[in-house]
């Protein structure tokens, strides 16, 4: 059946979708880091050891390695008057409320079991949860989101664009969640009540982003697609099996590349966070100064706006390429000067350059991949491609909490929330305000337990992302997608931007 073709460079730039994309993110984002708190707030809060929460979030990992290929076989079968993705924003909503519940843990309920029992039954709980936020509604979520936009927006600029404008949403509002979760952190001494209170009024705001979404971004049809693709409906395959699209995979490197990227990245950006609240508590002394630290990092907002102009001269991935020697050159500077405030704001801002692209417009890629994936093998698999990198992303949002986890627990840190929780102290500041003889009297070990500990939180602050960066660079290196998918766009009878050629638009 032949379908008539439509240019994509006609398609003007949906503004209502643009904010309904940037809500779906900035919910997504957030609850990530509320998530990325977990073992913080289960150490610190409730008095748990970093190796046993750790292992609660590995169990959730476990069960999320089951469910993101399933789920993106299940978006790709969807069909409804909403459209194919669209419907699966609204899991936002689900997720919220499962991350209320994680840290409103009612721990009255296990209050008369012995600890040993009651820590158990407090790390179950807080798995559950997590697993439902995690392993099922943010997966939905998730690997439903690349798919929405690739249906919902054809123009490649505009897609970038729209990304762009998400990632200014993102960036402000995590900037404002990171600034103020110190805070309240602090005000409430660690205590459970105040990761209530964020996690409540967060939490509104996330489900009202994620109707918002769903209202405000519809698909386009199936007929109005296959005419913007290039391509007829008797060359690709429906109802595509997951048997299918995995042996598809053997032909689309890049899609794999991508998948390995994304870990990296995710590991990165967790790491950077997670860790520096505790940098910046027991090694640096002062984790008020980490709100004040982001408050600096905010100058590199301004940088986002250039995005769309730079991915159309020199292509995402060269962008993602240049930000690496940049993130580099961040982390170099605050290792050489762990104790100077200035170093330290230099490298975090330095360091995390490389999330703007890959985080803005990393999307597009995957959306690349999908095409690439189309010309090559006639296989149509949209939500399938993100589930790579969705599970990616998961998997190492949990192998990071988990390395880092156990990483602190072999250095000792275990012993320095244990003296303050069965001591009575308010939080780490009181009790290091002691000094040496504190030290001596009130932690397991002595001083030198608190100096080995200490050292492991700047070795996993450091040495982690130092990693991570040169993962990532090693295989972004080979990576040709962009030029490889020019030609097959034009081998299929359209210009290099995936627009129809002049004569063959003047013929229609």
């Amino acid at each position: 059946m032949s379908v008539e073709k439509r240019n994509i460079a006609d398609e003007k730039f949906p503004k209502g979708k643009a904010l309904g994309f940037a809500l779906s993110r900035a919910s997504s984002i957030i609850s990530s880091v509320l998530i990325g708190e977990v073992v913080y707030f289960g150490t610190n809060s409730l008095g748990l050891t970093a190796a046993a929460i750790s292992t609660g979030m590995a169990v959730k990992t476990a069960i999320d390695a089951v469910t993101d290929l399933g789920m993106g076989a299940m978006i790709d079968r969807t069909k409804s008057k909403w459209g194919k993705a669209r419907p699966y924003s609204l899991a936002g909503i689900l997720v919220w409320l499962c991350i209320i519940a994680i840290f409103a843990v009612p721990t009255g309920w296990f209050a008369n079991l012995p600890q040993e029992a009651k820590n158990t039954a407090i790390i179950v709980y807080i798995t559950v949860f997590g697993t439902l936020a995690s392993a099922i509604f943010e997966t939905m979520r998730g690997i439903a989101y690349d798919t929405h936009l690739k249906r919902s927006v054809v123009n490649d600029d505009n897609r970038i664009k729209i990304m762009t404008i998400s990632g200014l949403v993102f960036t402000v509002g995590t900037l404002g969640l990171q600034i103020a979760l110190p805070q309240i952190i602090e005000a409430f001494h660690g205590g459970q009540q105040g990761f209530i209170v964020l996690a409540v009024v967060t939490g509104a705001i996330g489900i009202a982003a994620s109707i918002g979404s769903f209202f405000l971004c519809p698909e386009y049809t199936e007929e109005e697609l296959l005419a913007y693709g290039g391509y007829e409906r008797s060359e690709v395959k429906e109802k595509v099996s997951l048997r299918d699209f995995l042996k598809s995979i053997g032909k689309n490197k890049y899609i794999i590349m991508w998948t390995v990227v994304n870990f990296a990245v995710i590991i990165l950006i967790n790491v950077a966070f997670i860790t520096g609240q505790y940098y910046f508590e027991y090694f640096y002394g002062d984790l008020g100064a980490f709100s004040t630290l982001i408050i600096f990092s905010a100058v590199i907002v301004p940088v986002i706006i250039f995005i769309p102009k730079l991915c159309k001269k020199v292509g995402v991935v060269n962008v993602i390429r240049g930000s690496l020697v940049i993130a580099v050159v961040g982390l170099v500077v605050r290792m050489i000067f762990p104790h100077s405030f200035v170093a330290l704001v230099i490298g975090y801002v330095l360091l995390g350059v490389p999330q703007i692209p890959i985080s803005f417009v990393g999307s597009q890629v995957t959306i690349e991949c999908m095409e690439y994936g189309t010309y090559k093998t006639g296989v149509v698999a949209e939500a399938m491609y993100s589930s790579f990198t969705n599970f990616s992303q998961k998997i190492a949002g949990s192998v990071s909490t988990v390395v880092v986890g156990l990483i602190l627990s072999l250095t000792g840190f275990d012993a320095l929330t244990s003296a303050v929780v069965n001591n009575g102290f308010q939080d780490w500041a009181a009790l290091s305000s002691l000094g040496t003889a504190g030290y001596e009297q009130y932690v397991e070990g002595g001083a030198a337990a608190v100096e080995r500990a200490i050292h492991g939180v700047y070795a996993v602050y450091n040495y982690i992302p130092f990693v991570a960066i040169i993962l990532i660079g090693a295989l972004l290196i080979p990576f040709h997608l962009e030029k490889d998918l020019k030609k097959l766009r034009v081998e299929h009878g359209l210009n290099e931007d995936g627009s129809l050629r002049v004569e063959e638009e003047s013929a229609q």
